[in-house]
Parts: C-alpha cells; structure tokens; sequence
C-alpha cells in the first residue's frame, strides 16, 4: 500500500496548475542489477518527491514489486532503492517551491538486469596440471573469465568468487585486477596449503569448485546448484633411489 501511495502521490496532477509538466528526462542511464540497493540524491531547498514509473512519459507507475525503498517517506533528497525485478523503469523527482507553489520535474531512466548476467568461468588457458606445489609449495594461479553487462571489478570494487577445493570448506577469494596470461582473462590464485598432494611422489587430482560470484557492487550470481568446477592435478614427483656411498 506505501508503494502505490508513493506513486500516486507524484502522478496526480497539481491543484495549482491544469498544464501537463514532463520536465527533463536526462539524457544518462543508469544500469544496475536486481538486489542492488542504491541511493539517488537530488539538492535544493525547495520540496522533494519520487516515484518510479514504467513509461518514459510518466503516465503509468511501476508494479510495486518492481522495487523496494528504504524509509517511511519519499519526500526527502536522499532515496535509496533496491530495484526487485529486470526491466526499464523511470525514477522521477519532483521539486516544488511552495513559496511560489512552481514545481518541476527530472526524470533517469533505469535499466535493471537480472543478476543471472554475471558470469564467471575457468578460461581454456587455465593450468590444468602442475608439480610446483609438491617441489615448492607455491601458490597456483588460474586464468578466469567474467563477463556481465553491469559487472563492477574495478580498482576499490573488486569482485570475488566464493569456492572450495574437494568440497571442504568454502570461503571467499579476490578476482585480480591485473591480465591473467592471455589478454581477455583475469586470475585467481589458490593457496598451496589447498593443493598439496599429501604424498608428493604420487600424483593426486583437486577439485576447484566456484559457487558465486560477488561484483565490486556487491550483486551476487548464486549458481550453488550447478558450480563451476575445474580439476587440477598435482603431478607426483619422481621416486628416487638412495644414493649409494
């Protein structure tokens, strides 16, 4: 019931004037993706309202499942949404000199994506096989790829995998910002501690197993269901002989 009255609050048509003011669509978008809670400012000291709509036109008020606010009032120049549904939508500010009783509008279209954009994979380039854990200890790396059509893995926002090796415990790991080894891809590195054979001189197999991916925003791709696995093997090192003196 609040989202329609927030709605129907900015729709209806001022007592004060019979003229139809659209006011300025702007002419940026902003992209963003379902579960993301967001705050839009506007400044000024004149009276401030917001509603969301489906039309560039303003005519026709978004379903109210199609979003969240935060907070009992819509009249502040500070709102935070979290966007529920994918679609286009047109989130509308109304600013009203009550003084003068003069009001006007500006308009942002929002373009919500479904989180299930994100993707994240083990590039074809990626180690499959490998003794340096067993000689060396050293952590491995892995070239991974990402793709989204909003997804944040910037300097600051970095996004994460949530993983596990052999199905022990899960925990969260940082995607690098920097090229993995062929252009296009990024790395993750696993701790050597997770891949070490227990015996270095037999040849064991690990399972990478990827559950999430988490952008620098914080939108999360769940796809527990169907992980993406890659198999790794530490290949055992020679078995040498005494030597004989």
């Amino acid at each position: 019931m609040k989202k329609i009255l927030f709605a129907i609050l900015i729709c209806a048509v001022s007592g004060i004037t019979a003229f139809a003011q659209k006011g300025e669509l702007m002419s940026a978008t902003h992209n963003i993706y379902t579960g993301i809670a967001h705050t839009y400012k506007v400044t000024g000291d004149d009276d401030i309202s917001w509603a969301v709509f489906s039309n560039e036109d303003c005519t026709t008020p978004a379903d109210a499942a199609a979003y969240t606010f935060t907070g009992t009032t819509n009249l502040t120049k500070e709102l935070t949404l979290t966007w529920n549904v994918a679609g286009t939508y047109y989130l509308r500010v109304k600013q009203l000199n009550t003084t003068t009783s003069c009001y006007n509008y500006k308009t942002l279209k929002v373009v919500v994506t479904a989180v299930d954009d994100m993707t994240f994979a083990f590039a074809a380039s990626a180690t499959s096989e490998d003794c340096a854990v067993n000689i060396s200890g050293a952590d491995i790396s892995f070239d991974v790829t990402l793709s989204g059509l909003n997804l944040v893995h910037v300097s600051g926002k970095q996004a994460q995998i949530e993983y596990d090796v052999d199905g022990g415990t899960k925990a969260w790991l940082n995607v690098s910002l920097t090229e993995g080894s062929v252009p296009g891809t990024y790395y993750i590195t696993i701790p050597a501690a997770q891949l070490v054979s227990t015996t270095p001189e037999a040849t064991q197999s690990f399972a990478i197993n990827v559950y999430q991916l988490k952008d620098g925003n914080g939108a999360t791709n769940d796809f527990t269901a169907t992980p993406v696995t890659h198999t790794w093997t530490a290949t055992g090192l020679p078995t040498i002989s005494d030597i004989e003196f």
